[in-house]
Order: structure tokens, then C-alpha cells, then sequence
């Protein structure tokens, strides 16, 4: 990681208040991307993301894997925040800082006198970044939220068959990239105009916003007054045809996915003189007629049909690639850790170094940049690692002055800091 080129947000300075996975992965994004992001932690007891699962105890140092995700490449401060002094520094660091980041629930920041106003008032140009289940204006603002709260609020839960919680934080990681993004577009226009700004980012609002075409469904048949309830989706979908998941003889599936004419003919061709009259069954005559609620799960349902009398999906695979259909077995999670040539080949689960642990495998950045290349740009840190650190040279402060901030309940790390320095 020493010889790495430089990020494209090389020189810009992150104040990271954040916490468990939207706000933390919101910064982990730019942290790959070259940012000094200072993560502010909980005195004593660090961010609550270190106490969540799994936590592992090796070398006599206790880490979690959830705060080794999302925290990777920060530093990492633990500091009073009750004490004048500590609240002093982070005053400090604020006016040192190009962006702020928190996700609390509305109203927690503003009791620490933290809010967008109050540290505008300590940098003009700041930018400073919120991010929560229902933003901070509306009437539902006040409710506090989790992930599956806003999923159930944008109509993602409504439109699965059965009505399920996502297999991962859908809510929180998309309101992530929309910080991500809105950061960058705030950083440009600084850089354009010298003007900071707040940036409010709602989980629900995000979610909602990607609806791809379900709702849009429902609003064109609602101009024209006809409105349409959209189906819901399970494992295939109820109103696109081929395009679901589907299961083989050997009890692994398959996504299938052809939406072309092109793509259509040899499907059917492949699928043998058994099925071989779909290619002049009005019900699946073109694409449109196929990807409608009423022909769909007729076509869904020879398509598994002949999945199902093959050895196995993998034999499917074979088959649809040599036709140069789109579709992928169904890859498990240990596949894709350990043996999946597509992850590595995008360096997508690189080896790094983490202390007391010693070399285990990450997330690779998905954002693929050649000359300002985003990766992974450090281990995740130990609670209060970088407490000399930063305030050494982003305060300018001598060690000695950080060493008595420690006698005066100020500055906190956890004994295994100590033990890095050895």
C-alpha cells in the first residue's frame, strides 16, 4: 500500500462522525479514493459498529468484522467529547476539515452543538453531509430508523412475493453512494465557487428513487386514468419473460436473462424439437408480448421446465453460454471469498495486513480508476490508533501535549495501540 498512485480525492480532509453502515460506508468509498477521513469515535467505547458481529478474539485483541469492513483506511480518534477540551479539539479539526459527515438521528448533532449551522459558523465552506432513514424535514423526520425501516418505507418490501428483508443493507449502502456522490458534486463546486453547503440524504428517499419500473408503471397508467397496481417479484419476474432465477435437477439455480429477439431464437432453438413450438406461439411472438403479467409466467414456466430435465445447472451454464445467452449459475458466497476467477481478476478480494490478525481478505474497490486509482489504502483501525497522529499533523500538536490530554480524560486508545508501536 506504500507505493500506491495517488487517489482523485488526494488533499481532501473528511470529519467522520459516523456510525454502523450508511455513514461508514459512505466514507470508506472516499477513504479509497485517496481522502484522509478522521473517524471520530465514542470515548471509550468506540463507534458502535466495533461491537457488532462477528467479533473475533486473536492475539488477545478483540475485532469485529462488520467495523473492519466499512472502516478500513481511516484513522481512527477516540476523544471526550464531554470535556471542554475535547470538544475544543474537534472544534479544531473542523476548521482544518473539507467535509463533515454524520448519520445520527435528526437532533443528535444539534445537542452537541455539531449541526450544520453551529460548525458553519466555525468553517463558512464546509460541507457537511447527513445522512438518515427519513432525512432531516418531513413529518416522518423524527422517527428513528434502520435499514429495514426505510425498505419498508420506499415500497421495496411491498414489491417482493413473499414480503422479505433484503439479504443486505439495500438502504443503508444506496444512501451511502448517494453521499458519496453528492460529497464529490459539493467538493466541485467548492472548488468552482468557494461555497460549502448541507447535504441532507433520506435512506427512504433513495430507495425510492430506484424503483425501476414498478412504479413508473403505475404513474403512466395513472396519467392517462388507469392506474395499474404493479405486480410483485419473487424469484422470477412477474412481467419480464425470460428473466428470473431458476432451478435445476441437481437443486442449484440459475439466472436467466433474455429480453432480445436476437437472443430469443436460439434459446428456443437450444431447448430441443420439445419446445420448439414456442418460436410460433403467439403468447411469446416478440418481446413485448413475452414481458407482460398476462404471457410471462407461461414462458417462466417451460423455460424451468427444460432447466430441470438437464444434468445439472452448470450444464446449463455450458449450454447458454455456447449461444451466447445471458445467464450465471447462482454463486455462494464461499465460492466467490475463495475461488471465483471473476473477483479476482478485478481484484475484487485483495490480501491485506490487519493488525493482530494478520493477512485476511477485503472487499477490493469497485471503482476502477486508472491513474487516480480507489482501493483499499489501509488496515481498519484500532480504537484511538490515531490519536498522536492526527492531532500531530493536522493541530500541529507536540506529543507531549497529546500526552497530557490522556491525565486529562480528554484522549482514549485501547491497550492494543500500544502494542503497534512495538
Amino acid at each position: 500500500m506504500e507505493n500506491l498512485k495517488p487517489g482523485s480525492l488526494e488533499g481532501v480532509t473528511i470529519l467522520d462522525f459516523t456510525w454502523v453502515l450508511a455513514g461508514p460506508h459512505a466514507t470508506k468509498t472516499l477513504a479509497d479514493m485517496g481522502a484522509n477521513v478522521i473517524k471520530v469515535e465514542q470515548y471509550k467505547a468506540g463507534a458502535n459498529e466495533r461491537w457488532l458481529p462477528y467479533r473475533l478474539t486473536h492475539d488477545e485483541v478483540t475485532q469485529s468484522s462488520y467495523t473492519i469492513n466499512v472502516n478500513r483506511g481511516k484513522k481512527s480518534i477516540c476523544v471526550n467529547m464531554k470535556n471542554p477540551k475535547g470538544m475544543a479539539l474537534i472544534n479544531e479539526l473542523i476548521k482544518k476539515s473539507d467535509v463533515v459527515v454524520e448519520n445520527f438521528a435528526p437532533g443528535v448533532m444539534d445537542r452537541l452543538k455539531l449541526d450544520y449551522e453551529s460548525v458553519k459558523k466555525i468553517k463558512e465552506d464546509i460541507i457537511y453531509c447527513s445522512i438518515s432513514c427519513f432525512g432531516h424535514w418531513g413529518p416522518y423526520s423524527h422517527k428513528p430508523g434502520y435499514d429495514m425501516i426505510a425498505q419498508g418505507a420506499s415500497g421495496w418490501t411491498a414489491q417482493s412475493d413473499p414480503p422479505i428483508i433484503a439479504p443486505v443493507s439495500i438502504g443503508d449502502t444506496v444512501a451511502a453512494m448517494h453521499a458519496a456522490t453528492a460529497i464529490i458534486g459539493a467538493l466541485y463546486a467548492k472548488k468552482m465557487k468557494g461555497i460549502g453547503q448541507n447535504i441532507d440524504i433520506s435512506m427512504m428517499d433513495c430507495l425510492f428513487s430506484l424503483h425501476e419500473n414498478t412504479l413508473p408503471w403505475y404513474l403512466i397508467t395513472q396519467a392517462v386514468g388507469e392506474p395499474i397496481q404493479p405486480p410483485r417479484i419473487g424469484r422470477q419476474h412477474p412481467g419480464y419473460a425470460p428473466y428470473g432465477i431458476y432451478e435445476g435437477k441437481n437443486g442449484g439455480l440459475i439466472c436467466i436473462a433474455c429480453l432480445t429477439e436476437n437472443r430469443w431464437q436460439p434459446l428456443v432453438k437450444l431447448m430441443g424439437e420439445k419446445y420448439a413450438w414456442l418460436l410460433t406461439e403467439p403468447r411469446a411472438k416478440d418481446v413485448s408480448t413475452r414481458c407482460t403479467t398476462a404471457n410471462a409466467p407461461f414462458i417462466h414456466k417451460h423455460l424451468e421446465a427444460w432447466v430441470a430435465e438437464q444434468d445439472s445447472v452448470e450444464e446449463v451454464e455450458r449450454l447458454l453460454d455456447q449461444e451466447e445467452v445471458p445467464c450465471l449459475r447462482v454463486r455462494t458466497l464461499q465460492e466467490l471469498a475463495d475461488t471465483d476467477p471473476q473477483i479476482k481478476a478485478r481484484e475484487m478480494m485483495p490480501l491485506v495486513d490487519q493488525p493482530f490478525i494478520g493477512p485476511m481478505k477485503m472487499y477490493g474497490s469497485p471503482l476502477k480508476m486508472s491513474e487516480t486509482p480507489s482501493c483499499i489504502r489501509g488496515h481498519a483501525p484500532i480504537l484511538g490508533e490515531h490519536n498522536v497522529d492526527v492531532l500531530a499533523s493536522v493541530l500541529g500538536y507536540s506529543k507531549e501535549q497529546v500526552q497530557a490530554m490522556y491525565g486529562e480524560d480528554v484522549l482514549y486508545h485501547e491497550p492494543a495501540v500500544d502494542r503497534l508501536k512495538k
